[in-house]
């Protein structure tokens, strides 16, 4: 996709009109949390062998729904879409590794902090010479479209982005040779590589990245019974045992 084109599907993404949300009686009253997620992003979500979605992403919205006393219903959605979705009520909730941008604060809520920690990091093939970015030369990197790994790229004006839908075709386009290296987060590729995928991190973390759980505006009690299950889940340890699980270590606290 074109720089051009990026950037008009962003503005058209965010220039969405808000809409009246089903707040926290309704959802109740509906006896269903419905919930947004790539499903493209393993090992946080991703399709499991009957069908539905599977890892820490879909299970920590599980566990919300839970504690909210209410069914969720996890839909799957390409990211790019998941604002606009949250923004036209299509959607209550975005548990899908969402970062912080401006512009994404001007059209969604976002919790008052991240449900994980994280960072940007480079991986490329495991024969690939490539210390850093550039180092490429200017091959193509893959990130998955209207994430902010994009957003990145972009603003390094690095000359040859190529966007796919999620890691799994990225990882096609590396091991064909369409790309020479991806931008993910530091946990995504490590999962990755311990899963088999013959890739090696490139060069230090570029950049923290600390998702949040994001919501349509004007949902005040919504948004106040999500803060505290996600608050129990971390008080409990049940946050923390999420991660073990699927990312094989915990990332819910800050590093010190």
């Amino acid at each position: 996709m074109s720089k051009s084109a990026f950037l008009l599907l962003s503005a058209l993404t965010l220039a969405a009109t808000s809409v009246a949300h089903a707040d926290l009686a309704d959802v109740k009253k509906r006896g269903e949390l419905r919930v947004v997620m790539s499903g493209e992003y393993p090992p946080f979500s991703q399709p499991a062998p009957d069908g539905s979605l599977t890892g820490f992403d879909a299970d920590v919205a599980r566990e919300i729904g839970k504690r909210l006393g209410v069914k969720v219903r996890l839909i799957k959605a390409e990211f790019s879409s998941i604002i606009a979705g949250l923004q036209s009520g299509q959607f209550d909730l975005a548990v899908a590794s969402q970062s912080k941008t401006p512009e994404r604060e001007r059209a969604v809520d976002f919790l008052s902090q991240p449900y994980y920690y994280d960072g940007f990091q480079l991986f490329v093939p495991a024969n690939s010479a490539a210390k850093n970015l550039a180092g490429l030369n200017g091959q193509p990197v893959a990130v998955a479209q209207g994430t902010v790994f994009e957003k990145f790229l972009r603003d390094q004006k690095y000359p040859n982005v190529v966007t796919y839908s999620g890691e799994p075709d990225i990882y096609l386009a590396l091991a064909s040779g369409r790309a020479a290296g991806m931008i993910t987060t530091r946990t995504v590729g490590s999962v990755a590589i311990k899963n088999g995928q013959k890739l090696k991190a490139a060069g230090p973390v570029l950049q923290q990245d600390n998702p949040y759980i994001t919501l349509g505006k004007n949902q005040p009690q919504l948004k106040a019974a999500v803060e505290k299950a996600l608050a129990q889940m971390r008080a409990d340890g049940t946050l923390k045992q999420l991660s073990l699980k699927y990312l094989g270590s915990n990332i819910t606290a800050p590093s010190r």
